[in-house]
């Protein structure tokens, strides 16, 4: 385990200079590296792709939302927080962690894994600067490309934005809506979500 040590001291010295740390990795050395780390690490195009920890703000909507999708939601759902991860089956070698998940049903696992989910109902990733280009341009695409997933949110953490994007019945297709008022009210599995309930306890500069 020597190579996941080193693995980790240089994410954590690069992090000290660096928003984003990329490092070629293979899945092996991916999975050695992940359980060392206190922030989630994603995998890549065969690299281990660190962010370091969330801001204080970024988990307060975090909270909010697991609070509000175990409200609103039936028993048949599942809320997860963002230690659980996922697999893009149709990408070689993708994993990922969002910042919440929900499951419809019972979870379908990785081979071998209690800890990668392949059945994401619903996703919800939090925004920050250093992450808005990585989750809009490289995340997404991916994400529409898991079959079980009906429902991707995105939310900005620095200012009221929202984006929802819905799976429709005809293939390849989604309905983008987005949110740029607290005032304004968003459907989640035929429920409405207040805006403001997201940004609960944020106050914006």
């Amino acid at each position: 385990m020597v190579l996941a040590q080193d693995l980790r001291s240089t994410i954590l010295e690069r992090l000290k200079t660096e928003a984003v740390v990329r490092i070629p990795a293979s899945e092996v050395e991916y999975f050695a590296v992940a359980d060392q780390l206190p922030f989630k690490v994603e995998y890549h195009n065969s690299e281990i792709i660190a962010m370091g920890l969330a801001s204080y703000f970024h988990e307060i909507i975090v909270a909010n939302w697991i609070f509000i999708l175990r409200s609103i939601l039936p028993d048949e759902f599942t809320v997860l927080g963002s230690n659980s991860g996922i697999q893009i089956p149709k990408f070689e070698g993708g994993y990922y962690l969002p910042d919440v998940m929900v499951v419809k049903g019972e979870p379908a696992f990785k081979p071998n894994s209690t800890a990668i989910i392949t059945n994401p109902y619903l996703l919800v990733e939090i925004h920050s600067p250093t992450t808005a280009q990585f989750d809009s341009d490289i995340k997404l695409p991916e994400y529409k490309q898991q079959d079980s997933l009906q429902q991707i949110i995105y939310v900005n953490q620095n200012r009221a934005r929202v984006s929802s994007y819905r799976r429709t019945d005809q293939p390849n297709t989604w309905i983008n809506q987005e949110f740029f008022s607290l005032e304004e009210v968003m459907q989640v599995e035929g429920q409405e979500v207040l805006i403001k309930d997201i940004y609960r306890k944020i106050k914006f500069e």
